[in-house]
Order: C-alpha cells, then structure tokens, then sequence
C-alpha cells in the first residue's frame, strides 16, 4: 500500500474515533446527572463523571490534533507525489530530448560518411586539374620557345633579305652602266 493511501486511511480512523468521544462526553453527562440524583452518596460518582469528561475533553483536543496532523501529512505528501510526477515527466521530456539529439547526432554522422568521399573526389579532381595547369605550363614554355626561334629566325630571314636587297640593289646598280643594244 503506499504511505498515501496508508495516511489516508489513518485519518479515516481517526475521525471516527470523534464519535467515540462525543459518546464519552454523553456518558459523563449522562453520569453527572445520575450524581446529583443520588445526592450526598453520588459525591464519588460525581468525581468519577468529572475525571470522564476530563478525558473525553483531552480526546476530543488529541482526536483533533492527530486530525489536522494527518491533514498535513496528507498536503505535504500530495505536495510530494506531484511534485515526483513533475520531476518524472521532467526525466520524460529529457529522455525524449535525448532521444532527438542522437537522432540529429546520428544524421550529422551519416551526412559525414556520405559527404568524405565527395571531399576525397573533389580533392582527387583538383589534383588532376593541378596536373593538367601543370602540363598546359610546360606546353606553353615550350611554344614560348619555339615563338622565340621563330622570331630569332624571321629576325635572320629579314637580314639576310635585308642584305639581299641592298646586293640586287648594288648589281642593279652596276648593271645600269651596261647598255645593251638589240
């Protein structure tokens, strides 16, 4: 049984017990009355009805006393069970909190895993494109130089043509002397 329905069922009894006390209290009554009938031999009677009376009195105040005590008990004992369903569909809603988090933690982890071969191709394509910038460097070095005897070559062709001309030049010159008759 739990101690709420064990208090519960204390002050149950307790209050019925005041009954018993009202009762008491009518048979002290009920006493005094029959000591005053009775007159001088009734005196004993009569102390005996005033100590029940004394007594239904001190139960009635302690029937009272254990009654508001068991009240207490009872508030601070429901304070307590709600107080322990707070706290457990507090745990609840951390449990369910928790729950969400690895759920998230877990799609976090997933999305890695999918995400670190796309890093690893992308890296991969970039060492291949280094690669291709690379060769296109060495291609272009390569046509630079052959740029650069190509113009040493035309530079030697127009001299060479340059002299050439100044040779026609010079024959025609002398040739110009010469008449030829026909």
């Amino acid at each position: 049984m739990s101690i709420f329905i064990s208090i519960a069922y204390f002050g149950i009894r307790v209050i019925r017990e005041d009954p018993r006390a009202c009762q008491t209290n009518l048979l002290s009554l009920n006493a005094a009355i029959e000591a005053e009938k009775a007159g001088e031999y009734g005196a004993g009677f009569g102390v005996v009805a005033r100590e029940i009376r004394r007594l239904a009195d001190q139960t009635a105040v302690a029937t009272l006393e254990i009654e508001t005590m068991v009240k207490e008990m009872q508030s601070a004992v429901a304070t307590g069970v709600m107080a322990m369903d707070k706290f457990k569909q507090q745990v609840s809603n951390s449990v369910d909190d928790v729950g969400k988090i690895s759920e998230q933690i877990a799609e976090v982890i997933l999305q890695v895993k999918t995400i670190t071969p796309r890093f690893e191709l992308v890296s991969q394509r970039m060492e291949e494109q280094a690669e291709s910038a690379q060769e296109i460097r060495v291609a272009i070095e390569h046509l630079s130089e052959s740029s650069q005897h190509t113009s040493d070559s035309l530079r030697d062709t127009n001299s060479a043509l340059e002299r050439l001309d100044d040779a026609a030049q010079g024959l025609k010159s002398e040739i110009s002397v010469f008449k030829v008759y026909q």
